[in-house]
């Protein structure tokens, strides 16, 4: 019997299994249209088989969802790359205006200054800090080629620098007014008195200011104008503490240059007076007539 109605039993064509086939479809379409029951079982296989349809759904949901992780983390890389190259750009670029902001400033700083009467000028770079890189010297981007003259003061935005002590075609070094070399005529600007700043070494002291004057904290220190190497009226130095020395008749006093000695990168070059030339030139002539 079996045997029979085996649809791979051969012999059967395929045109029977056809018409075999269509009449169970429309016999099942007949039972689900007017009994109740074949729709309960339907609904009872379909959920019985739901279980089965979730698990077989999962590995390709477990794909794409793997599959869409890993073009999300790999475009956050790429693009989290991007962005850090991107600020790494930003931040040199603002630095970069930054500096030259700074540097405009104190341009426009020594424009100002010399247009206050400092008409004979040069305006000049530090380009080094010459052979010691914390000592008292910085090389200057003008030399005899542009008329700078051993001796010549040289200053910033805020007050003195220092002198120039030798002179080449191109370059110029410059001793700080901190170097122990260095001795600067200067006056209080408060009362006029009058009195000599030593360079030493990494500050500059005042070692010879008599107690019975008047020098007090916040006051300002500027050339006298008394050697015709420094016009007069150059900020040198802010005093920050006074004391009285004990045992001497002068003051013990810390000073504060008030020039940016270890900051600035432009300077002006201050020419010395017709005076100074003429005391050197007689120096010079002194010392010549004085040898046998």
């Amino acid at each position: 019997m079996s045997e029979s109605l085996s649809f791979t039993q051969r012999g059967i064509r395929p045109v029977n299994k056809l018409i075999c086939l269509s009449l169970a479809s429309v016999a099942l379409l007949v039972l689900d249209n007017h009994f109740s029951a074949v729709k309960t079982a339907k609904q009872y296989v379909a959920t019985s088989l739901y279980p089965l349809q979730w698990l077989a759904n999962k590995p390709v949901e477990w794909y794409e969802y793997s599959n869409a992780l890993l073009q999300s983390q790999t475009y956050l890389l790429s693009e989290n790359q991007r962005l850090t190259q991107e600020n790494a750009k930003l931040r040199l670029h603002a630095s970069q205006v930054d500096m030259q902001t700074k540097q405009l400033e104190e341009l426009q700083s020594l424009l100002a200054l010399k247009n206050h009467g400092l008409t004979i000028t040069t305006a000049a770079e530090i380009i080094s800090n010459g052979k010691e890189p914390i000592g008292s010297k910085v090389i200057i981007n003008k030399g005899t080629n542009d008329h700078i003259r051993a001796g010549d003061a040289v200053v910033d935005d805020a007050g003195l620098m220092g002198q120039v002590t030798q002179v080449h075609p191109l370059t110029a070094e410059v001793h700080l007014l901190t170097d122990t070399t260095n001795t600067i005529p200067v006056m209080v600007a408060r009362t006029g008195v009058r009195t000599l700043l030593y360079g030493g070494g990494g500050n500059i002291e005042l070692r010879y200011f008599p107690t019975d004057a008047d020098l007090q904290p916040n006051d300002v220190l500027v050339t006298s104008g008394l050697d015709s190497v420094y016009p007069a009226g150059i900020p040198v130095a802010k005093v920050l503490l006074t004391s009285r020395n004990a045992g001497t008749p002068f003051y013990r006093a810390e000073l504060k240059p008030v020039a940016a000695l270890r900051v600035s990168k432009y300077v002006l070059v201050l020419p010395q007076t017709d005076s100074t030339l003429i005391q050197a030139a007689s120096a010079a002539a002194g010392s010549s007539s004085a040898k046998p």
